[in-house]
């Protein structure tokens, strides 16, 4: 078991790094680097250097030669952006610079002047110096306050989990491991399915020592990034008593997804269940997921 979770750390890690790049949604023109800019409406020193750096002609001229993306921290997607690119900071302004192979070439926290700003990009070595200006810098906004990403998304992750059927008295302990794949049709609503894995060693007569759920559910953004989850799943129990049973249930939940994390919580309860021995007599199951998975 704990082989089989260093391997997901590992897989997690890996995707962790690959994806530290921009949507090219986002970079209208893939000829030129790209300058990011984390931002808020309530950040002072971020609105000042827009007013009073930003429209300087010289300064202008030189952005103007970037895909310059304004990236709301407030906004899901740049929560998930500022994750990726700002390592441990989580002040505002922070500047990223990219060439275009997509590699950081500069990074900068604070507000600074025009001739600061100006060597800060000559330093990362992306300045086109033949940049012409013409008129204002162009910004792309990543994105409006009140936008998501449409389509489809992946997680994996793990988690601690409390298994118990009304068999057996009190709640086991145990771990899970779970991956899934969700798709945004709106704002409001979307739909997962995922495979989760569930171990609980100390288990005993009719409690599952393995689970194997495939659960799907309905996701309401109520009060995104927080939702509500609505589904239903099947499960394959192997327990002390039935070495290998069908079970299937209902199960609500509750998320919140900060940056690139989702973490979660889900009470499935089995309706169909392990037999006990005759097909009258059913013991139901229920279970208690609390999971950190990363989406990519």
């Amino acid at each position: 078991m704990k082989r089989l979770l260093a391997i997901i750390l590992a897989s997690m890690l890996s995707v962790t790094a690959f994806a530290q790049s921009i949507s090219s949604k986002y970079i209208p023109d893939k000829s030129k680097p790209v300058m990011v800019i984390f931002t808020a409406d309530w950040c002072a020193p971020c609105q000042a250097m827009k007013q009073n750096v930003f429209s300087i002609d010289s300064v202008a001229a030189a952005m103007n030669g970037y895909n310059v993306l304004m990236v709301d921290v407030d906004s899901p997607i740049g929560a998930t952006y500022q994750e990726r690119f700002c390592r441990k900071e989580v002040q505002i302004p922070y500047f990223v610079i990219l060439d275009r192979a997509g590699a950081v070439k500069g990074r900068h926290l604070g507000a600074m002047q025009a001739d600061d700003f100006m060597r800060f990009l000559r330093d990362s070595g992306t300045l086109q110096f033949s940049a012409v200006s013409d008129g204002p810098v162009k910004y792309v906004n990543v994105p409006d306050r009140e936008a998501f990403d449409k389509g489809w998304e992946f997680e994996a992750g793990a988690g601690a989990a409390m298994v118990t059927t009304s068999e057996d008295k009190g709640f086991k302990p145990g771990a899970v491991v779970t991956g899934a794949a969700r798709y945004r049709k709106s704002r409001l609503v979307a739909f997962r399915m995922g495979a989760d894995v569930l171990f609980a060693p100390g288990a005993v007569d009719y409690i599952p020592k393995i689970s194997v759920a495939v659960p799907v559910d309905l996701e309401l953004y109520l009060l995104d990034p927080a939702y509500l989850s609505l589904g239903a799943f099947w499960a394959m129990h192997n327990t002390s008593k039935v070495k290998m049973a069908n079970d299937a249930g209902v199960r609500v939940g509750a998320g919140y997804k900060f940056g690139a994390f989702d973490v979660s919580f889900h009470y499935n309860v089995g309706v169909l269940n392990l037999h006990k021995g005759d097909i009258v007599n059913r013991v139901s199951t229920s279970a208690l997921t609390l999971t950190a998975a990363y989406c990519f």
